[in-house]
């Protein structure tokens, strides 16, 4: 080792504190401004700038409130929410559906404006630019109801709904219960002129129905369960439309001399005589438990149901009537001993 570096290698020595204590204070003055330097692009929600933080560029809350108590070099904008300032904010200051406070330490360099809500400035406030929209000194903001209650047409109703909405909705209503009376008085009409008709078979379902009501409900239900793969199975065949439509037709069929025989029960029960006036009176009382708002609809279903299957049932009857009788075995006759 030469000897002139040894007087070089003494001097680094001596200033290696200097230089390490130089950088450490370098670093932690690097830390400290990264952390109260910062920049906040949306957010969703309430947001603060806590004091001694600097956003670098706009401040934008979505349904929310933005407390603005450090330094926001941009503008500053809530949505759906209220701007409060106690700081600085280098560009406008805007409240969509909210209101914009500021403080007596707030110095806005924009301008201020509040759309659907009031802007609050406090004394002692700096705006450079005048600001827009009604102003009011602070006071306690009290809960504000959204949407505002306002008087409505009627009780419970939106004060935004125009009048000429209940005036429609009066209109349905008439026209839904006319429908309903109409549908009613049809099921009587069809019930009584399909006994009247075709008494022989009404009767001959109405008996099957009360000698087993179990089996016409499970027939009844697997019809329901059975129409519709059937039908995807007749729509693939080479025939498959007529088909279809013959089962649609034959399925109206047996719901109307289903619910046909479902009338004439219970119109004999009530006033036996005439089928066709056992099928007028049961209808007349089907007709007014299928009114009954939020049952009459089940009850409905069931007792198609239950006559659906009860005309399956019949028919099944019927066929296993007709179909003949096994011949009987030959006598057999004992060898002789």
């Amino acid at each position: 080792m030469s000897t002139a570096f040894i007087p070089r290698l003494r001097r680094f020595r001596r200033a290696a504190p200097w230089v390490l204590a130089t950088a450490v204070a370098a670093a932690g003055a690097s830390a400290a401004h990264a952390a109260e330097a910062a920049e906040l692009l949306l957010r969703v929600g309430n947001a603060s700038v806590p004091p001694g933080t600097i956003i670098y560029g706009d401040a934008v809350v979505i349904g929310g409130t933005l407390d603005v108590g450090g330094t926001v070099t941009g503008g500053a904008t809530a949505a759906g929410g209220s701007v409060d300032v106690r700081g600085h904010v280098g560009g406008d200051v805007r409240a969509i559906g909210g209101n914009v406070i500021l403080e007596s330490t707030a110095v806005v360099d924009g301008t201020v404006q509040s759309t659907g809500g009031s802007v609050r400035i406090a004394p002692g406030a700096v705006i450079r630019r005048a600001p827009s929209g009604p102003q009011i000194p602070p006071v306690p903001i009290p809960p504000i109801p959204f949407p505002p209650s306002l008087p409505s047409p009627s009780p419970g109703a939106p004060y935004w709904m125009p009048p000429a909405f209940f005036g429609i909705l009066a209109m349905w209503k008439l026209l839904a219960g006319l429908l309903l009376l109409f549908a009613l008085f049809t099921f009587i009409g069809t019930a009584w002129l399909t006994a009247a008709l075709f008494p022989g078979a009404t009767a001959a379902v109405a008996r099957t129905l009360e000698r087993s009501p179990g089996a016409a409900g499970v027939a009844g239900v697997l019809a329901w369960f059975l129409v519709g793969p059937i039908a995807v199975l007749l729509i693939l065949s080479v025939a498959g439309i007529l088909l279809v439509l013959l089962l649609v037709a034959a399925l109206l069929i047996a719901v109307q001399l289903g619910i046909s025989a479902v009338a004439v029960l219970v119109g004999h029960r009530v006033h036996p005589g005439r089928i066709a006036v056992e099928a007028l009176i049961g209808a007349l009382l089907l007709a007014i438990a299928f009114a009954v708002p939020h049952l009459g609809w089940l009850a409905g279903f069931a007792a198609t149901t239950w006559g659906t299957g009860g005309v399956v049932v019949a028919i099944m009857e019927y066929r296993r009537g007709r179909d003949p009788l096994p011949p009987a075995p030959p006598p057999t006759t004992a060898a002789p001993a």
